[in-house]
């Protein structure tokens, strides 16, 4: 749990000032932009259009790829290094931040969204890492998410309240709606917060994770667009719908993080567009016919997965997820919920609904502590199948996969990921990414 919540207080007390000094917004395209201080006099001297169309084309290229409309191949060009690079956190932190600053985001926005995939990558769940960076930067400019606007409270009792996103970048929502949970149960002993009108948070554990700083249990759920298809069906219906839990005591720490598909549709975005993988396994996807499918592209350009098995009971725990997140919380849900459009500013908003919920487990039981550490106990000591590989508990890859960041000195992009963002860097004149050395 330590390691987690220095990581946490390293993010929000060392966080980089954008050093952005010639900013370019989705709402200026067709002005001229320039700054005294330019690094570079030439970056004035294109017309907004036509930096914009620059910028589109890199994102394009890299979304055409996740969405498998372009071999993965054409990401990596331009003597793009074709192995893995090592960058350090807060310099991979500052980037993110400058990029965002540069959309114009403003800077609390940016260094919030920026932890998000920050911490992903950190902890090991690397396809809603940097590797969403472009995602994210096509809703900017596209203008379905509004950067500059802040959540606002619906409602509220006194261990309840329902939060209007209005919009605002989804680690934006989530770190509000947190937040105040974890006010309402230090108060209450418990806060059940919920969302509507949110966007994407990236990695659900992320904003559990902050509950363990106030000795408290943290729960997350969100839905999102329909990419599960029903035991039977041959037409998605539901969103990955994640569900995340923490819980930690002075010697251990509990997280959990589940989504509903048998493959997540990003973990497949990232291995395909950088060329790790063009077949599935029997079983996982469907193509745009409705036909199982074992070709990567043709499940990327379907977006049609199948649930983790059982899939009934998998399907179902989507369905409880969408109808706490959604059909509660006044938010879209099932297939109310809009898939992106790559290059339409015509795009409907998100409108994502999400459930945050702290607990004070002292108010139930004043011994959690010392009986959570005595049910990991037993846990771990279930005799091993391999004596040389001892048994997973729910936290341990996480825990494992920090470690080894912190051992190696940062964290390692692929040769896609890296691609992308050192463009962007190019097409927002902000310093390059620092990277250490090639990993092969």
């Amino acid at each position: 749990m330590r390691r987690v919540l220095n990581f946490l207080e390293t993010l929000r007390k060392v966080r980089p000032k954008p050093c952005v000094e010639t900013v370019v917004t989705a709402n200026s395209i067709g002005k001229k932009n320039t700054s005294a201080g330019d690094k570079r006099s030439t970056a004035g001297q294109i017309s907004g259009s036509q930096a914009a169309n620059e910028r589109w084309q890199n994102l394009k290229r890299v979304l055409l790829t996740c969405g498998g409309h372009q071999e993965p191949e054409a990401a990596m060009h331009m003597g793009v290094l074709d192995a893995e690079v090592l960058v350090g956190v807060l310099e991979a932190q500052r980037f993110v931040s400058d990029v965002f600053a540069a959309m114009d985001v403003p800077d609390d926005a940016a260094s919030e969204m920026a932890d998000a995939l920050i911490a992903a990558d950190y902890m090991g769940q690397r396809s809603m890492g940097i590797h969403r960076l472009p995602a994210i930067a096509a809703d900017l400019l596209n203008l379905t998410v509004d950067p500059r606007m802040q959540p606002k409270l619906v409602s509220e009792r006194d261990a309840l309240a329902l939060v209007d996103g209005q919009n605002a970048p989804g680690p934006v929502v989530a770190n509000f709606c947190m937040d105040l949970a974890i006010r309402k149960a230090r108060n209450q002993g418990i806060g059940y917060v919920a969302a509507r009108r949110s966007n994407t948070i990236g990695m659900a554990s992320w904003y559990t994770c902050q509950a363990l700083s106030h000795r408290m249990i943290g729960i997350c759920m969100s839905n999102g667009p329909p990419i599960l298809v029903p035991c039977g069906g041959s037409e998605p219906l539901l969103g990955g719908n994640s569900i995340a839990c923490a819980a930690g005591s002075k010697q251990e720490q509990f997280l959990m993080d589940l989504g509903m598909s048998a493959y997540p549709i990003e973990q497949l975005q990232l291995e395909y567009s950088n060329g790790y993988l063009r077949q599935l396994p029997d079983y996982l996807a469907l193509d745009s016919s409705g036909k199982p499918t074992n070709c990567a592209a043709e499940a990327l350009r379907a977006q049609r997965l199948r649930p983790f098995t059982p899939e009934h009971k998998a399907f179902g725990l989507a369905a409880m997820v969408d109808i706490l997140c959604g059909v509660m919380t006044g938010a879209s849900y099932a297939t109310h919920i809009r898939h992106r459009s790559l290059f339409s500013s015509d795009n409907k908003l998100a409108d994502l609904g999400q459930v945050y919920i702290a607990i004070d487990p002292m108010r139930f039981c004043v011994s959690f502590e010392e009986r959570l550490a005595d049910f990991h106990q037993l846990l771990r000591n279930v005799i091993p199948c391999d004596p040389m590989q001892p048994p997973l508990i729910p936290g341990d890859k996480e825990l494992q996969h920090m470690q080894m960041v912190d051992d190696q000195g940062g964290l390692m992009l692929s040769p896609s990921t890296l691609s992308v963002i050192q463009e962007l860097g190019e097409r927002f004149n902000i310093d390059p990414l620092n990277h250490n050395k090639n990993l092969k």
